[in-house]
């Protein structure tokens, strides 16, 4: 019995200091943590944010941070310690951080400078510290806003009206443009006029007053910058008409949209007209707003007058507020959105700029409809179309034939229904018709920018 108990402590003894010495190598490990899928951007602005994930398959995480250092200007941008158990170590294992800082309040300036990671471990090494990875990553800073120059003027605005701001920014950003209060108006930079940024802009018809309109450039880093544009919006008053529906009217067209919409109400023509007059247009006019809100082009046609079809005459005109009754009764309210021109039935309808075609197919209340766009977010459009003489993505040359009026769609008769857009917004058409229009509020401002290029 004497022996066995000998026997017995010392096994226990042989596996104490077996299971202490497991635990010191256990705890004593002396792997460091890894740092990886670093996210820096190539430039940091006066908002910067990065992120990194810290891993320790062993001991896990005990404390990160994060150091900005620019020659002798050093300051802690992010710390953080996590929980640690002395016998158990961290059981955060793995992390992902993200760190957001503003270097120019911290003291910083433009140029070059570095950030320092400092990741350490649960281990029991370095008298408990754990042990420590330190990276290090160099990082430019830019701290300072893109500055903007406007170059153009005669900023002249109405409702449904357009016009074109020309400006210069001080260095390569991610985007530019024209914000007229919440509607923002792509710029772009065109090869023939180098160094020279063109925007053009539009206020929607229903939009009777402007609170700001301001050229707005973000740099590489993230550095916002905005500049007043001069302007002045002038009121403008458009017609109003009203519009009889007859029962000829609807048997004639209502059929027309049933199978091609079957959501359109069944059985009651008058309901499916109403539906369609109203319903179906605002979402034919957001598929075509959001067919042009850019170009896809670099180059601008939009230097000339734009081609009326031949011959025509105007009927209804762009922004006619139209009130349609029935049998007396109001049944719906709408603003037209193009102008309406009519010559004999079956008129080639020639293209009226320079452009490619985006969009040849039947739309909605518009009928056969084709889309071209002239650079620079200038569209025009051609409806109640009998068929298509290009297809979709074709380069068209100003005047080419590209269809034959007709009454698809909800026309009440043979025309055409010719629309503009400028980024999405439907503008007046006479502007773009409009020959000194077209000499004032675009050619003299381009012709005088290339100038100051070419000649500075």
């Amino acid at each position: 019995m004497k022996r066995f108990l000998t026997y017995f402590f010392l096994c226990v003894a042989v596996l104490a200091v077996i299971g202490i010495s497991a635990l010191f190598f256990y705890k004593f490990e002396g792997t460091p943590p890894e740092i990886v899928h670093f996210s820096i951007p190539k430039y940091l602005g006066r908002k910067a944010q990065i992120s990194f994930e810290a891993v320790d398959k062993r001991s896990g995480l005990r404390s990160v941070s994060v150091i900005l250092l620019q020659k002798d200007r050093q300051e802690v941008i992010f710390e953080q310690n996590l929980p640690v158990d002395r016998l158990r170590g961290s059981q955060i294992k793995k992390k992902e951080f993200q760190v957001a800082f503003e270097p120019l309040k911290l003291g910083f300036r433009s140029g070059e400078a570095e950030l320092i990671f400092k990741v350490s471990d649960g281990s029991w090494k370095n008298g408990l510290k754990g042990n420590t990875l330190t990276a290090r990553k160099k990082v430019i800073l830019d701290l300072d806003s893109p500055r903007i120059m406007v170059l153009s003027t005669l900023h002249y605005l109405f409702p449904g009206g357009s016009n074109l701001v020309v400006y210069r920014i001080s260095e390569k950003v991610r985007y530019h443009g024209v914000r007229i209060d919440e509607r923002f108006f792509k710029g772009y930079e065109l090869p023939e006029y180098p160094g020279v940024l063109l925007a053009l802009v539009a206020v929607p018809i229903d939009k009777t007053k402007v609170s700001k309109m301001v050229i707005e450039a973000v740099d590489l880093a993230g550095n916002k910058s905005e500049l007043p544009v001069p302007y002045y919006l002038k009121a403008k008053r458009y017609r109003k008409d009203v519009i009889r529906i007859t029962d000829t009217f609807l048997k004639r067209k209502v059929p027309e949209f049933l199978d091609r919409y079957p959501e359109i109400p069944q059985g009651d023509l008058l309901q499916a007209f109403i539906y369609i007059n109203s319903t179906l247009r605002a979402k034919n006019n957001e598929a075509i707003a959001q067919l042009c809100q850019e170009s896809r082009l670099d180059k601008f046609f939009g230097t000339k007058p734009l081609l009326r079809l031949p011959r025509s005459a105007s009927r209804s005109l762009f922004g006619d507020h139209r009130t349609y009754y029935y049998q007396g009764e109001k049944i719906g309210e709408a603003i037209h959105l193009g102008i309406d021109l009519a010559s004999v039935a079956g008129s080639p309808v020639p293209a009226a700029a320079e452009g490619v075609v985006i969009f040849a197919d039947y739309l909605g209340i518009y009928g056969n409809t084709i889309i071209i766009d002239h650079g620079l977010g200038l569209f025009t459009l051609y409806a109640h179309l009998a068929g298509f003489a290009v297809p979709e993505g074709e380069h068209v040359k100003r005047g080419q034939l590209i269809a034959y009026t007709d009454t698809t769609g909800l026309a009440g008769g043979d025309h055409l229904h010719f629309g503009t857009l400028v980024q999405g917004v439907f503008v007046d058409p006479v502007e773009w018709f409009d020959g000194h229009w077209i000499k004032t509020r675009i050619n003299d401002k381009l012709k005088t920018i290339l100038e100051k290029t070419v000649n500075p």
